[in-house]
């Protein structure tokens, strides 16, 4: 007779610490969730702002065609001028090029 009680105690507790457990696990879940969801905001917002700052860049080396009256002038200036370096237009054009592929990256991941 006591060992039936025993063992029906016993069930019962098992239950319970089974329901605790199970508890405690969906508890830790969420909060992996909850922090794995406020981490990724956050590195949204970190790669909005790079993009921002290449379209910055990138909107800083292209200019804007000058108008008609100083084209003219500015052609003239330009027959004058030595023309640029090889090496640093390479260099430039090397830069924008690693640029626009990290933000197609940046894109592809987010």
């Amino acid at each position: 007779m006591q060992q039936e009680q025993i063992i029906l105690y016993l069930r019962e507790n098992i239950v319970a610490v089974a329901m605790w457990a199970g508890g405690i696990v969906l508890f830790i879940w969420l909060l992996i969730l909850f922090q794995v969801t406020r981490t990724r905001r956050e590195v949204h917002q970190i790669c909005k702002k790079i993009r921002k700052y290449f379209e910055v860049i990138l909107a800083e080396d292209t200019q804007e065609a000058p108008p008609a009256e100083e084209a003219g002038a500015k052609e003239e200036q330009e027959q004058k001028a030595p023309e640029p370096d090889p090496a640093l237009l390479q260099e430039t054009l090397k830069d924008e090029a690693d640029a626009k592929l990290l933000m197609e990256v940046i894109s592809e991941m987010f």
